[in-house]
């Protein structure tokens, strides 16, 4: 179930660092309003962003957009290591702000403005990256934010990254596509009508249709199959529940439209997709590229 993340920000900061040291990573499908960079060591799983579904090993590094549903799943190793995951969160605002202050900033924040869903950075990145979270966890003062600062600049510069298809997002000064989203996000695995919708976001069904004619994907259908694919590719990942049940769980209302939509997503099918990633196998994969609709 996809859950809205409230974020506690220490010492009225604005932006936040929490490192963890845990035996798994469980399936924790959540969004929240912040950016989030992601380093996870020692793990090996899957990590999900919308409804882009990657395999991942000992060390990553992701970029999430605001408001995209994520979350990464790895099981406990054979070895007893744990896992370690390094999350750094801030908002689009608060940076635009610091970037109003210092103009040296303005390239970052232009790189940050461009990110539709996410961004995935290769080991070469990950590995220059890992020790800079350590350097920013030991900082203090301004110390700190110059670690920020400067993460961000690399990661930005980075020449091995994958860009994530677009995704919805809703501007912060539309409320009503805001609301939309919000109840799309609890109710995806539901038959979802239009004036319904509507009604949610306090708005009328042409007023509605307008504002996601203006996003990314340009429909509520093609953000809601967005949704409904990623739940089933977890579905598919942890479960054997046959194929007509995931769809039937992710919402889809017929298994015809199911494989059609998963095949125009993936560009494989939902069978070939569950043999390249079932958790359960125990074995590992290769990174898997997907295709996105335009």
């Amino acid at each position: 179930m996809l859950i809205r993340e409230h974020l506690d920000y220490p010492r009225e900061q604005h932006w936040r660092l929490e490192y963890l040291d845990v035996e798994q990573l469980p399936f924790q499908w959540h969004y929240h309003p912040e950016f989030e960079l992601t380093l996870t060591r020692h793990a090996s799983g899957v990590r999900y962003i919308g409804s882009d579904v990657e395999a991942f090993g000992e060390l990553d590094l992701a970029l999430v957009a605001p408001n995209q549903p994520h979350t990464w799943h790895a099981q406990a190793r054979d070895d007893g290591r744990h896992h370690e995951v390094e999350v750094i969160q801030f908002t689009a605002g608060w940076f635009g702000n610091v970037a109003t202050l210092l103009p040296e900033l303005d390239a970052i924040a232009r790189w940050l403005g461009d990110i539709n869903a996410g961004l995935v950075f290769g080991a070469r990145s990950a590995t220059a990256a890992a020790p800079l979270f350590g350097a920013l966890r030991q900082a203090s003062g301004p110390a700190r934010l110059q670690a920020l600062l400067g993460l961000l600049e690399q990661l930005r510069l980075a020449a091995d990254v994958r860009r994530i298809g677009a995704v919805v997002t809703p501007p912060p000064d539309e409320p009503r596509l805001a609301a939309a989203l919000d109840h799309l996000y609890r109710h995806y695995r539901e038959p979802v009508r239009l004036a319904e919708l509507a009604r949610a976001a306090s708005t009328s069904v042409a007023t509605l249709k307008r504002l996601f004619a203006l996003q990314p994907l340009g429909s509520v259908s093609a953000y809601l199959a967005e949704l409904r694919i990623g739940h089933a590719c977890d579905l598919l990942i942890n479960t054997r529940l046959p194929v007509e049940i995931v769809a039937q769980q992710s919402g889809f209302p017929s298994p015809a439209q199911f494989y059609r939509l998963f095949a125009r997503h993936k560009a494989t099918t939902p069978a070939a997709f569950r043999r390249h990633y079932h958790l359960r196998d125990g074995r590992k994969t290769s990174p898997y590229h997907h295709a996105h609709p335009d």
